[in-house]
């Protein structure tokens, strides 16, 4: 046992709408999976019963779940087929805390951060909020839902410097926001082997693969990708575009790749659980989003030691520099995405030492030990805050002490 640790186990709470493949889900799943058993007695819950990475924690942590109407699409929770649920979750959810008063509730993401926050109301748990995402337009419902959010919480952790600084904006207190970036299985990923998922998608042994890995949406740049795409075929560039993962807009970028004439290059595989074979495939890796938190997607492609080619948005920023451990192109700019992804193609010693930075990077700071030694701190320095939330004569409501 961690001498560091409290005599006590502490009993904490780990709360998401529900453990669909996703990097707030991973990182959930990674940080339960790596707290000392000795030192914490972890719970996941979740809002939804649609858990695929349930079967990724390990033995002994329950799932709990409160409820069962979620509707699902394309692998991911999207609505509520009984809107009663909008009353029912958060009582249950405080029920629970009410009865057995854990020690810590830690929520990642802003629904259930409101829950969290009106449990930490009526129990004496230390509420801990999380900013896993950093919009570029939030939105006045969903700004208002935040600053609600960031005054029932006692305290926040970003996985991003920008996600602080988000949460500052919103009326958090800088002293109570922390900053603790994702990790990875480095080894995981560094240990993949492409050859199977080559043969699989029948790529020549001379052929490139530029690839991306992400759910198949809007925001993360792959209508770009595809419009640059087209650009890099049109200088006869014999190579192959494959975009992993699924998600609303899948239909409508199948469609896209057919407008540009390309489609006959680009591969929808679908969700992977083979993620590091799929890595080990590809030659260069393609992650233009418009906005992010910290993409654990970017930190996979580092381990595998890949050249990335990326927007330098939020916590991608943050995670590579520029001529060093990747490139950049600037948002919606495929004309530029374009050319980077030609210039990486056509330069194998560029390739090479894009991504042998990028992974000697992540094995030095990006790893799921040095994630939960950090989060174990943290837990460590919440205890002994007492937290009082009842709200005061104006009408404020207090943070831990």
């Amino acid at each position: 046992m961690n001498p560091d640790l409290p005599s006590e186990r502490t009993d904490v709470w780990l709360f998401i709408t529900a453990l669909c493949v996703g990097g707030a889900e991973k990182t959930l799943v990674e940080l339960a999976n790596g707290l000392d058993a000795d030192g914490y007695d972890v719970t996941v819950w979740t809002v939804f019963e649609t858990n695929p990475l349930a079967a990724e924690l390990r033995s002994g942590i329950p799932v709990r779940t409160l409820t069962s109407c979620g509707r699902v699409e394309n692998g991911a929770v999207v609505a509520v087929t009984d809107r009663t649920a909008y009353l029912t979750v958060p009582l249950r959810f405080c029920y629970a805390a009410y009865r057995e008063r854990p020690d810590v509730i830690h929520s990642f993401l802003l629904f259930d951060n409101l829950i969290a926050g009106v449990a930490g109301l009526i129990v004496p748990s230390t509420v801990v909020t999380g900013v896993r995402l950093v919009p570029d337009d939030e939105g006045r419902v969903r700004t208002l839902f935040r600053r609600v959010a960031v005054r029932l919480s006692d305290r926040i952790v970003s996985n991003s410097e920008t996600g602080r600084d988000l949460a500052v904006d919103r009326g958090a207190d800088p002293e109570r926001v922390t900053v603790i970036g994702n990790g990875r299985d480095v080894s995981r990923y560094h240990a993949g082997s492409g050859a199977a998922v080559r043969s699989e998608l029948d790529v020549g042994e001379d052929e490139l693969v530029v690839g991306t890995v992400g759910r198949l949406l809007e925001r993360k740049g792959h209508f770009e990708l595809l419009t640059a795409w087209a650009q890099v075929r049109e200088r006869g560039i014999d190579a192959r575009l494959v975009l992993v993962g699924d998600g609303a807009d899948r239909e409508a970028l199948e469609a896209r790749a057919e407008e540009l004439g390309c489609a006959d290059s680009v591969e929808f595989p679908g969700m992977r659980d083979d993620v590091p074979d799929v890595l080990a495939a590809m030659d260069v890796f393609a992650f233009p989003s418009h906005y992010e938190g910290m993409p654990g997607s970017v930190i996979e492609a580092m381990a595998a030691g890949l050249p990335i080619v990326a927007t330098p948005v939020d916590g991608t920023a943050e995670l590579l520099e520029s001529y060093r451990t990747g490139l950049f192109v600037p948002v919606e700019a495929p004309t530029d995405l374009g050319w980077a992804i030609t210039r990486l193609v056509e330069s194998p010693s560029l390739r090479w030492a894009l991504g042998n930075a990028a992974q000697r990077h992540a094995r030095t700071t990006l790893t799921i030990d040095a994630m939960v030694d950090r989060f174990e701190a943290f837990y460590r320095e919440l205890d002994g805050e007492t937290t009082d939330r009842r709200p005061t004569e104006d009408g404020s409501v207090p943070q831990a002490q």
